[in-house]
């Protein structure tokens, strides 16, 4: 509920340095307004999770967990799925994780 709220209150734009910098570096720039008047800017030209700022491991399961959580999903069920991934070269048969990822 609160995440949807805040969702009100922000406005998406494609801003033209942002455009100008290339679709080789996905350029983010962040202006926040604050109720007492003062902005808060910052600028990313590789955002966590992409190809030059990739997530680690670890990040990719908290991640995986929280969408789990939303999804009500039990978490024995999330940590079952989060260890298979991390043994997924040594899995016999994908049946298992593929079973536990659509029910």
């Amino acid at each position: 509920p609160d995440v949807q709220e805040l969702i009100k209150r922000v406005d998406f734009r494609v801003d033209p340095e942002a455009e100008a910098a290339g679709y080789d570096k996905m350029t983010t720039l962040l202006t926040i307004h604050l109720d007492n008047g003062k902005r808060i800017e910052g600028r990313s030209d590789f955002g966590k999770g992409s190809p030059s700022n990739p997530f680690s491991y670890e990040e990719v399961a908290e991640k995986f967990h929280g969408c789990a959580e939303f999804a009500r999903w039990p978490k024995t069920k999330a940590d079952k799925i989060v260890s298979m991934v991390a043994e997924i070269e040594s899995l016999n048969d994908l049946k298992e994780l593929t079973s536990s990822l659509s029910g």
